[in-house]
């Protein structure tokens, strides 16, 4: 088992091909702070979306499936400001696929810069929704997860914008 830093600790700063998936997303004047540089608390934002954008994918439905992701933790690493610019892409990868939970590796990357500026880590437990108890990932959600590590491995990255995210119907009972 792993010791509570070595669970916590954000991944060691890799390149753009290690990641499986870029989500490109378009930075926004609110991001930057006084400095002119990304506040802090966008990177986690950033990450966020990334995430759900890949989750999109695999035909989730949050409002209505019997067994839904929450997060149990997640980190980040700052590595070098983000100056203002007009888009940032962030990799995400998995980097490990458990019964009930899945670990995501991120990272933010500026421009052609095949360094990021800052590491991540996101833990998803998918839930009961009925039960509030831990739940196997359901199988679509597995399988493209799975095809996300094997498409990493084979060296075939994709590009990709920021999904939609708003709920396309309102959540079962409202």
């Amino acid at each position: 088992m792993k010791d509570a830093k070595e669970q916590t600790q954000a991944p060691s700063p890799s390149r753009r091909e290690n990641y499986a998936l870029h989500v490109r997303i378009i930075t926004r004047w609110s991001d930057y702070d006084m400095l002119g540089h990304v506040n802090n608390v966008e990177y986690y934002r950033y990450f966020e979306t990334a995430i759900l954008t890949l989750l999109c994918e695999t035909g989730l439905d949050w409002q209505h499936d019997p067994v839904i992701p929450l997060a149990a933790e997640n980190g980040c690493c700052f590595l070098k400001p983000v100056a203002v610019s007009g888009h940032v892409d962030i990799g995400v990868r998995i980097a490990h696929l458990g019964n009930s939970s899945v670990r995501y590796e991120t990272a933010v990357f500026v421009a052609d810069d095949d360094a990021p500026s800052a590491t991540g880590f996101f833990v998803h437990v998918f839930i009961d929704r009925a039960t509030g108890r831990p739940a196997a990932i359901p199988q679509a959600v597995r399988a493209h997860f799975s095809n996300q590590s094997e498409a990493l491995a084979k060296g075939r990255a994709r590009l990709v914008d920021e999904a939609q995210l708003l709920p396309t119907r309102p959540p079962a009972g409202g």
